[in-house]
C-alpha cells in the first residue's frame, strides 16, 4: 500500500511540471454553456492530457480495470472535478457505460480513449458515440502535441512527455451526431469521427506522429 501511494505521489509529482498552451480552449467553454460534451482521445496520448488540472468542468471518465488504469485512475481524479468510472471493453463495460450515463444525465461532460484500451490504434470504437447519442451531447475530438517525450513499444506506441515538456492541448472542431441507433447510421457517423479525428491528429499532432 505505501509503495502504491509512493508512485502515485511521484506521477502527481511528474505531471505538475508540465507547461499547457491551449488551443480552442475558449470556444469549448462556449460549446460547454449550452451543451454537454464527449472529449474523444487518443490512448497514447493519455499522459499528456491528464496533467492538464481541470479546475472548473465536471467529467466522468473511464479508465480500464488494468494495472495501468490501477495508477491512473486516483491521479486523474486528483487533477480537478474528475470522477472515474472503472471499466473496459473486457471487464463491466455494460455497467460502467450506466454508470457514466447517469451521471452525464445529471449534467457532467464526459471523457473516453476514442481507441481504448486495447486498440487498434487510430481506430476509434463506438464507445464514446454510443455515450454522445444517449446522453444528447457533441464529440470533441481532445488531442495533445509536445516535442520532447519517449515512445513506448506498446500496442499504441504510449507517449511519455519528458519532465518539465511544453505541451499543446488541442480542443478540436465539434463532431455532432443524431440520437439514432440504426446500425447504418451509427456506421457512418462512426466513419465520419474517424475521419475527422484523423484530420484533426494530421493536423495539430505533428510532433508526435
Amino acid at each position: 500500500m505505501i509503495k502504491v501511494f509512493i508512485v502515485k505521489t511521484l506521477v502527481k509529482i511528474y505531471l505538475s511540471t508540465f507547461r499547457y498552451r491551449l488551443k480552442g480552449f475558449e470556444d469549448f467553454e462556449k460549446l460547454a454553456e449550452t451543451k454537454r460534451i464527449v472529449f474523444l482521445l487518443w490512448h497514447n496520448q493519455l499522459m499528456g492530457i491528464v496533467g492538464f488540472r481541470n479546475k472548473k468542468h465536471p467529467f466522468v471518465t473511464m479508465i480500464s480495470k488494468s494495472k495501468d488504469g490501477d495508477l491512473f485512475a486516483p491521479v486523474v481524479e486528483a487533477m480537478g472535478k474528475n470522477k472515474v468510472v472503472r471499466a473496459s471493453s473486457s471487464k463491466g463495460a455494460a455497467s460502467g457505460t450506466l454508470e457514466m450515463l447517469d451521471l452525464m444525465n445529471k449534467g457532467w461532460h464526459g471523457a473516453m480513449a476514442a481507441d481504448g484500451p486495447k486498440g487498434p490504434k487510430y481506430q476509434v470504437k463506438t464507445g464514446g458515440l454510443y455515450l454522445a447519442k444517449k446522453a444528447d451531447c457533441i464529440l470533441v475530438p481532445l488531442l495533445m502535441d509536445c516535442k520532447r517525450f519517449w515512445r513506448t513499444r506498446s500496442w499504441d506506441n504510449f507517449l511519455i512527455p519528458k519532465p518539465f515538456s511544453r505541451i499543446t492541448l488541442i480542443f478540436s472542431e465539434p463532431i455532432y451526431v443524431s440520437d439514432s441507433l440504426n446500425k447504418e447510421t451509427t456506421a457512418a457517423e462512426l466513419s465520419d469521427v474517424q475521419k475527422k479525428m484523423m484530420e484533426a491528429t494530421s493536423a495539430d499532432c505533428k510532433n508526435i506522429l
